[in-house]
């Protein structure tokens, strides 16, 4: 079979239906091949990352054994790039929960994935938009959800502001979705006040051995001071977060930059003061003192 009609028989188009469908014998023959083709050099680094973005939709449901594919998504994680690797955790994880595929570093993995240099990746909206889906589920320990709390709010103090409200809210949904680390808010903020002298552990690789659950979210606590009010109003929220509330819409939030933050900042009603006879339009400061000279 000739490689381009290789590849459109291995990645059918959306146009074509009943990709589920067939025989045994033609979801077998569909996994040989498909294997072949990944064990061969014709993978450029375009059709790599478009593989693994159709494995948990559309190559999975034509498979006879998807678990024939769990070699090759954990060689990916090991060797490709961090786009690649949040990639090949959702086929992982597609794996481990439909077809019970044993993988216990998954949620080690995908913690050692939050670190700065994803907030300047190609794929930081659907990191976040999977990281959600990922830790849904209810039978997590608390350990390892106070952990990837913790590591998020740290991570809020050095992010860019655009993605500050991002951060903070899905702490906020984290804490709505598993009560049990409400104790982070709870606890006085005397208690760890700063990175010195946090209990809670950075440099530990296994998320369930990092302390985060006897730490508190004071990173949030620091934030409710910030320059920027939707920062601040986000971190208020957080930190006067009650069990009863319901989790707040992220994905607004997934494509936030600069350039729409600062649009919005611009279109903001202007404030007004009321003397006793007329309402009166007030500028938004910008400087406590005013400046008399270039450099004064």
């Amino acid at each position: 079979m000739k490689e381009k009609n290789l590849i459109q028989y291995l990645f059918a188009s959306k146009k074509k239906k009943n990709t589920t469908a067939g025989s045994v014998g033609d979801k077998q023959k569909y996994d040989r091949r498909l294997l072949a083709f990944l064990s061969s050099d014709q993978l450029d680094a375009t059709l790599y990352r478009r593989i693994l973005l159709q494995i948990p939709t559309k190559i999975i449901p034509r498979m006879a054994n998807p678990i024939l594919l769990a070699d090759f998504l954990t060689s990916s994680y090991e060797t490709q790039n961090n786009s690649s690797k949040i990639l090949s955790l959702h086929g992982l994880y597609v794996l481990m929960t439909q077809y019970n595929l044993e993988y216990p570093f998954f949620f080690g993995k995908l913690y050692s994935l939050l670190t700065i240099d994803l907030f300047s990746a190609k794929y930081k909206a659907r990191f976040f938009y999977l990281l959600d889906i990922f830790l849904q589920s209810s039978h997590l320990p608390a350990n390892l959800i106070a952990s990837f709390a913790k590591r998020l709010a740290r991570l809020g103090l050095l992010v860019p502001q655009h993605d500050q409200c991002l951060i903070i809210t899905f702490i906020y949904n984290l804490i709505v979705r598993h009560p049990t680390i409400h104790v982070m808010l709870d606890k006085k903020q005397s208690q760890s006040t700063s990175a010195d002298k946090d209990v809670y552990s950075s440099d530990e690789l296994d998320p369930n051995k990092t302390n985060a659950i006897e730490s508190s979210l004071w990173e949030i606590e620091s934030l409710t001071y910030h320059h920027h009010p939707d920062v601040s109003k986000c971190a208020l929220a957080l930190m006067s977060l009650r069990t009863t509330n319901q989790e707040r819409e992220i994905h607004p939030l997934l494509e936030v930059d600069y350039d729409e933050m600062f649009e919005h900042d611009m279109n903001r009603r202007i404030r007004f003061s009321r003397n006793k006879d007329k309402a009166k339009a007030t500028e938004c400061p910008i400087n406590f003192n005013m400046a008399v000279t270039l450099f004064g």
